[in-house]
């Protein structure tokens, strides 16, 4: 009798949730499966056919699976079990073979060296017999008869041996005991017994003289097979646990079966073969483990000895610098971020160029750490809004800099300007026009520095007010050389108006983006490569990628990384710590650089600044920056790339690799070469690693809001909104300050500049015209008395907008003059 389950108790239900291996796969129970066990269909000292390997072979049987579908939990399994059979055995049954050639020699050869019986009910060929007699009779009639038919017997001994032992003749070892199982498995009952069908034909090219079929019990009008209960149980038991229980007479040669027991070949056209890649050399024994240890370069995953993988790394002693190409979406920035992190925490310093701020956006995560939160900088130029935070940048800033550093400062900005724009010396007129105004602007920011108020600085923006504002530029004039005066009173004037927008084009193109308007609008800087490099910073700086405005900030970037490790110079050779420098999209970089990489990678090895750069084709960098990166190269690595490009590194390597090899990569699976004490590799192969695998205990995205508030206090960066603001108002602050300043002599001063004055010649001396062009005497005088100033001082017509104030009227916001202070950086 059955109990009726009780309505009140609720079932009990499984929350448990499936393993993640298990999930999406279909439950065993509904799978069907199709066996098959292969054998010798003959006696087994007949051959199957020696099938050639070219070509391949298993091109059929890869064919033949693949349509199988893995994701409905298909499959087709071919295993092939073999047993070496010990040569006592193979001579043994030798014996057996050619025992019974002898006695049955209407069954194949007869006894060695006899000829190869007819066949007849008297079991041999009387006319054969009596033509050998015949021969013998002859042979005794002439001297080289005999020898002649001496070799005929030893020739038919051999062959009638052959073939009375087939394959297992002297010299076929080695020779195996044979175990050939086929499994399918699908949905359907009639799906898998196809894919079994499919299986077994791409096995008939094995057909010789021997063939393959499948093993059951042959009932006359059927055959029972392995999927049979009788069999079924038996078979899978040897098919999932290796027992190898073969028929008998399951014999083959290696030569046989060797087209099953290689792996595929170039030869085999199939899309559902796994490709190996072409042949690389291993990678160095010297290459060391990389564990996390502070002075290795980590690379990647590399083959080792034995089997399985090990993360490999180069010494940062033998790092100078890096080039790493191929095919966008590869891999390369995902390496260069490896590195880049392993090189921060272990206190290095590090400038990451990173076009569009992907890259920082991912390294984030795992800088975030309270030892790391007081080196980090990042500029980033991608945003347009105005609360963005960002840090500031003013070239022009003489702020803790030396009066002999302005012509420096004046050509690597000019540099910039004019190769990010692509003058050639064409452009003459432009270059000169620039080289004037940023010369001007520099000196006026070394008065303002001079005078405690770095606030008040110039910047580049400033430029076109100085070539477009007369009034503005009149005021400024008494506080430069007398040949930059000489310059804006008497040639500037010469020049066509078509000459000026040439150059504010320039500013006009810099101020399109609200973003790079801060950044470069800031009268003080916060932004400073020299001491980054001096003191281990971690910079990220971000740009747009997009565009003119892109290439001329980074091409002053450029230089200024340049510049800075030159200036490194006056610091002890044992004091100055490395620094790298790791540049995506370098192509883009390149072309606004002019010259500007090759001088990095010629020059500032001995000052301990590292290039670590990406691209996606070396072809299409400046022949300049290609032969200095080539040339001083101490990594080598490509990923996947076009023939012509994959020539050209292969090339490098000495033809060791195959340009076909690198063009069939996969993504992130590189080639590369390294530098170690012996020099130069051979190039390897290496896995990419990625930044979630490695360094997976150091994401920290809860701590992302302060590092944020870090780098603000870091680089004391300020709102967009507030810096363009204070720009707007900068050209007025700036001419009402630098009015009060005391003029300085001018250069030809015979007591500024303390020389002893000329005696004047009284025949052409004449009297001083009081109503000259230089105005009413103001000013200081060679003998100490007022001086005629060299500009007019009225206000003039307000150009730069802002409203004139009184001459006399003196800002809220101009300090008195300190006579002692000084703020230059050695002073």
């Amino acid at each position: 009798m059955t109990i009726a389950p009780d309505p009140t108790v609720a079932p009990s239900v499984d929350l448990d949730k499936p393993e993640a291996a298990d999930r999406g796969k279909p439950d065993a129970r509904e799978m069907h499966y199709a066996r098959a066990e292969l054998a010798l269909a003959l006696p087994d000292h007949l051959a199957l056919r020696e099938v050639p390997l070219t070509p391949d072979p298993l091109e059929a049987l890869a064919n033949a699976v693949a349509d199988v579908r893995e994701d409905l939990g298909e499959s087709a399994d071919v295993v092939l079990d073999l047993v070496p059979v010990s040569p006592n055995r193979v001579s043994s049954r030798r014996r057996r073979l050619l025992a019974q050639a002898r006695r049955n020699p209407s069954d194949g050869p007869a006894i060695p060296g006899m000829p190869q019986q007819r066949g007849n009910r008297f079991g041999f060929d009387l006319g054969a017999v009596m033509s050998e007699i015949a021969t013998e009779m002859k042979g005794n009639q002439g001297g080289a008869r005999p020898r002649q038919h001496h070799q005929q017997r030893v020739t038919h001994r051999v062959t009638d041996m052959k073939a009375a032992m087939g394959k297992l003749a002297p010299g076929a070892e080695p020779v195996f005991s044979m175990q050939l199982l086929v499994r399918t498995c699908a949905r359907d009952e009639y799906r898998a017994r196809m894919l079994l069908d499919q299986v077994l034909a791409a096995l008939e090219p094995w057909s010789g003289d021997n063939h393959l079929r499948p093993v059951g019990l042959h009932l006359g009008v059927t055959r029972v097979r392995a999927d049979h209960w009788i069999y079924r149980g038996k078979f899978d038991r040897r098919f999932e646990t290796g027992l190898f229980v073969p028929r008998r007479h399951s014999w083959v040669t290696a030569q046989e079966i060797a087209g099953l027991l290689k792996p595929p070949t170039k030869h085999n056209m199939a899309p559902n073969i796994t490709r190996s890649g072409g042949v690389v050399p291993p990678p160095p024994a010297a290459l060391p483990t990389w564990t996390g240890q502070r002075g290795l370069l980590p690379l990647g995953w590399v083959a080792k000895s034995g089997g399985g993988e090990r993360l490999a790394g180069v010494p940062l002693k033998y790092l100078l610098f890096a080039l790493f190409l191929g095919k966008s979406g590869f891999g390369k920035t995902e390496m260069s971020l490896v590195q880049a992190i392993a090189i921060a925490h272990g206190g290095f310093g590090v400038l990451f160029l990173d076009p569009h701020g992907d890259g920082w956006t991912r390294a984030r995560p795992y800088l975030a750490h309270k030892e790391l939160a007081d080196r980090i900088w990042e500029i980033d130029l991608t945003s347009p809004e105005l609360d963005k935070m960002v840090g500031s940048w003013n070239p022009l800033s003489m702020e803790r800099r030396r009066e002999s550093e302005i012509p420096d400062i004046v050509q690597y900005i000019v540099t910039g300007f004019a190769a990010a724009l692509n003058w050639s010396d064409s452009a003459g007129r432009a270059k000169t026009i620039l080289t004037r105004a940023v010369e001007s602007l520099v000196y006026l920011s070394w008065h303002v520095c001079r005078a405690g108020r770095p606030d008040l600085a110039p910047t580049v923006f400033q430029i076109r007010t100085i070539l477009t504002d007369a009034v503005w530029r009149t005021n400024v004039l008494p506080y430069l050389p007398k040949d930059i005066r000489d310059f804006w009173e008497n040639v500037f004037p010469g020049y066509s108006k078509e000459a000026i927008p040439v150059v504010t084009n320039i500013i006009e193109r810099l101020s399109s983006s609200n973003a790079i308007k801060a950044f470069l609008g800031s009268s003080r800087s916060t932004y400073d490569i020299r001491h980054a490099m001096d003191t281990g910073k971690i910079v990220f700086v971000c740009p747009a990628g997009t565009g003119d405005v892109d290439r001329i900030i980074s091409s002053l970037l450029i230089y200024d990384l340049f510049r800075a490790g030159l200036s490194r110079r006056d610091t002890p050779p044992d004091q100055r710590r490395d620094f790298y420098t790791f540049i995506d999209e370098l192509t883009s970089v390149d072309g606004a650089s002019k010259g500007t990489l090759a001088q990095i990678t010629e020059q500032l090895r001995k000052y301990n600044v590292k290039l670590l750069a990406m691209t996606q084709m070396a072809q299409r960098l400046s022949a300049t920056t290609r032969q200095g990166l080539l040339q001083n190269l101490s990594i080598l690595s490509t990923t996947a790339s076009d023939v012509d490009e994959a020539t050209l590194v292969t090339r490098r390597w000495g033809k060791k690799v195959a340009p076909d090899t690198i063009v069939q990569l996969n993504r992130y699976s590189y080639v590369m070469s390294v530098t170690l004490e012996s020099g130069s590799t051979d190039p390897f192969r290496v896995r990419g690693a990625s930044v979630e695998d490695l360094y997976g205990d150091y994401y920290r995205p809860q701590n992302e809001k302060l590092l944020a508030q870090a780098i603000d206090e870091n680089l004391q960066r300020r709102s967009v909104r507030d810096i363009l603001t204070d720009l707007r108002r900068l050209d007025s602050r700036l001419r009402r300050f630098i009015v009060t300043l005391p003029v300085p002599p001018d250069d030809d001063d015979p007591v500024g500049a303390d020389l002893p004055p000329d005696e004047p010649d009284f025949d052409e001396a004449a009297p001083p015209d009081p109503e000259g062009p230089d105005g009413p005497a103001s000013g200081l005088t060679s003998s100490g008395s007022a001086a005629t100033p060299r500009v007019h001082d009225s206000a003039g017509t307000v150009i730069s907008g802002a409203e004139p104030d009184p001459a006399s009227e003196v800002p809220d916001n101009v300090h008195p003059i300190n006579p002692h202070q000084n703020q230059s950086r050695l002073g």
